[in-house]
């Protein structure tokens, strides 16, 4: 009866890691892809501000210093009027055609800026500040990426604190173990459902994986955890398998 016992006790320790390694992987998952996306997104999002009519190349100069002083800036290029028109002959060769017959170049110069990533959240009124640098006849920017770019990172942001928590959680678990272990020595049972709790860490990883594993053909944001979050995850499932022993002996 007491073996019996003691078989449920490891295989409940078992499946209780498993889910809470299933359920740690998963947020560790998460976390990685939205970090992965917004970097994506944000790697490629411009902010293309057009000068009003022709500049001289010194005016330009002064703009862009301007502009390159600010700390929203990241990174900036001076795309003129002519390789303004060779990209979109490239991409459009017969619109190019049918304004040639009006006039030889009717697109302006313009700036290509590359906002840091701590002003992503107030770029209006980044841009708001910028219309006094220079007479600009248009600003265009894609708000449906800066959006997708924020609300990633506010994603990202939960899944930190969510990890951030359970860690503490489990250190806290571990001191307390630890605290109770010194009054008395490691008994059998307590091996026992310690390597249940490991086993059973590394059994929901290993369905984590599985089920994340098809996801990888989208090899552009994919990004896998980190070997140490995968053994804090295996550490904290075996500490858990020993807290529960020593808990039940308190008891």
């Amino acid at each position: 009866m007491r073996l019996m016992r003691t078989r449920a006790r490891v295989l409940w320790v078992f499946a209780f890691a498993a889910s809470v390694a299933l359920a740690g992987q998963t947020l560790i998952l998460i976390e990685r892809q939205c970090r992965s996306l917004e970097s994506a997104l944000r790697s490629d999002f411009r902010v293309v501000l057009f000068l009003r009519g022709e500049v001289s190349e010194p005016r330009v100069k002064v703009i862009e210093e301007k502009l390159r002083a600010q700390p929203e800036v990241a990174a900036i290029r001076y795309i003129c009027a002519d390789e303004a028109l060779a990209a979109l002959r490239r991409e459009d060769p017969d619109l190019v055609d049918a304004v040639a017959l009006v006039t030889d170049n009717p697109l302006p110069g313009a700036f290509e800026v590359r906002p840091s990533a701590e002003a992503l959240p107030r770029l209006s009124a980044w841009i708001d500040s910028a219309s006094g640098l220079a007479d600009w006849s248009d600003v265009r920017w894609k708000p449906a990426q800066l959006q997708a770019i924020l609300r990633a990172r506010l994603y990202g942001h939960w899944m930190r604190l969510a990890l951030s928590t359970l860690l503490c959680a489990a250190a806290a678990l571990v001191l307390w173990s630890l605290a109770v272990c010194l009054r008395a020595p490691a008994r059998r049972a307590e091996r026992q459902l310690t390597a249940a709790g490991a086993l059973g860490g590394c059994a929901g990883l290993a369905v984590a994986v599985l089920e994340a594993w098809p996801l990888r053909r989208d090899e552009l944001l994919w990004s896998w955890p980190s070997f140490w979050a995968q053994a804090a995850v295996v550490a904290a499932c075996a500490a858990l398998g020993w807290s529960m022993s020593l808990w039940r002996c308190e008891h």
